[in-house]
């Protein structure tokens, strides 16, 4: 009985081998299968792009979004070319007033030479008004002396 218990023990403890063992092989088959049938899909990916993989009613909706985006794009104002020609006219009402500025300087060199260049004018003036009307008044004193 020692032989048949040592037999029986060894069937026995090669029975949970055996079914370990087919466990092992069947996880390990379902693993490999997965595994095949993803880098399948990621070849046919790779091969065919997103539109092997994504729905249509997707790609549609994508494409549609691109295209409204795209003439978004084309039809917004070009702001860069209106804000190069509101600098531009900026610049030049600057260079307006810097011109009109050294103008109005100009002017006023000029008024103040004249300014000057007449006050001479203006005393011998007043001196001329002032002898008239001493020579008239001395005039009118003779005259009323003679008569």
């Amino acid at each position: 009985m020692d032989q048949d218990d040592s037999v029986d023990t060894e069937r026995s403890s090669d029975v949970p081998r055996q079914d370990h063992q087919g466990i092992v092989h069947s996880a390990t088959d379902r693993f490999l299968n997965s595994t095949r049938v993803l880098v399948e899909q990621v070849a046919q990916a790779g091969g065919a792009g997103a539109q092997a993989v994504v729905p249509e009613s997707v790609l549609s909706s994508a494409n549609h979004m691109l295209v409204s985006m795209r003439n978004a794009v084309e039809s917004a104002p070009q702001v860069g070319a209106e804000l190069e020609i509101v600098l531009k006219e900026i610049r030049a009402k600057r260079l307006t007033i810097q011109a009109i500025t050294a103008e109005l300087a100009v002017l006023d060199d000029q008024l103040e030479v004249l300014e000057s260049s007449l006050a001479p004018l203006q005393a011998w003036s007043a001196q001329w008004s002032k002898v008239q009307h001493t020579l008239l008044h001395s005039l009118d004193l003779r005259a009323g002396e003679k008569g």
